[in-house]
């Protein structure tokens, strides 16, 4: 692990290159959050292609149609009904953020019975070992509870996300559910480009359920595995929609909104 973090920025074309020539301590993003935040919500990035640059990872789809679940390098989409399907790989996604899993740490989770005890836990590890690292985190599970949501798909024209989602939004509650939380970590200085701090996503054991992970509770412990990563690679659209429009405004206060 380098202990630099260079910013790679290419623009869309660039994306397909083979998969053995991809840095696995890079972390590989698909536009910016602020971009998905203001209505940019055209998929330009295919998953085959996605899927050259990482095997676990966290997204979403054309038109912010659900929420995206990557593991083992298989995608799959959690929708506004509640199910989960594995998606085609024509599939596109207008944001996603994805890396190869390589174990750096392996740590004890505690019992917790919120999901801000969990993420107290993980901060702890990450003011440990670094907080201004990129991490990748998965951790099977058994819940007692988990609630997660997903949304249905936008409509033309765009609205900006946290005007839509609060009606698109729906949420499932799960319990005695096992499953895997799959989850990343980004520090303070990515304000903007992406949601700071840790963001959490769970796909259950048999795969048919799963979102953007909102409540948890679980009464024994578990380990979790992490990778740190050290590089990073964004990748923009190259459409007017996005070369054109001022992402100039801050946007923290309406990321957090849906991040909740």
């Amino acid at each position: 692990m380098s202990a630099v973090v260079p910013l790679l920025f290419s623009c869309g074309k660039r994306i397909g290159q083979p998969a053995d020539s991809v840095d696995r301590e890079t972390m590989y993003q698909v536009a910016t959050l602020q971009s998905l935040m203001v209505g940019n919500y055209d998929g330009f990035i295919q998953m085959d292609d996605l899927c050259q640059h990482g095997d676990i990872g966290i997204g979403t789809f054309s038109r912010a149609n659900g929420e995206m679940i990557v593991l083992d390098g298989h995608v799959y989409q959690a929708l506004w009904d509640g199910s989960v399907k594995e998606v085609e790989e024509s599939e596109t996604t207008p944001f996603a953020n994805v890396t190869f899993f390589d174990c750096d740490i392996v740590a004890d989770i505690q019992p917790v019975k919120t999901l801000s005890d969990l993420t107290s836990q993980l901060d702890s590890l990450v003011l440990f070992h670094g907080r201004n690292f990129i991490y990748a985190l998965r951790m099977e599970v058994k819940a007692d509870s988990a609630t997660v949501r997903s949304e249905l798909p936008q409509e033309k024209p765009y609205r900006p996300l946290a005007e839509t989602l609060p009606a698109k939004q729906r949420e499932f509650t799960y319990n005695n559910i096992g499953g895997t939380v799959v989850a990343l970590y980004f520090p303070s200085f990515f304000s903007g480009q992406n949601a700071t701090g840790w963001h959490f996503h769970f796909l259950s054991d048999d795969k048919s359920k799963g979102g953007h992970l909102l409540k948890l509770s679980m009464s024994t412990p578990v380990q979790a595995s992490f990778d740190i990563t050290s590089h990073f690679g964004l990748y923009l659209p190259e459409e007017t929609s996005f070369c054109q429009r001022d992402l100039s405004d801050n946007m923290t206060g309406e990321i957090k909104k849906v991040e909740k």
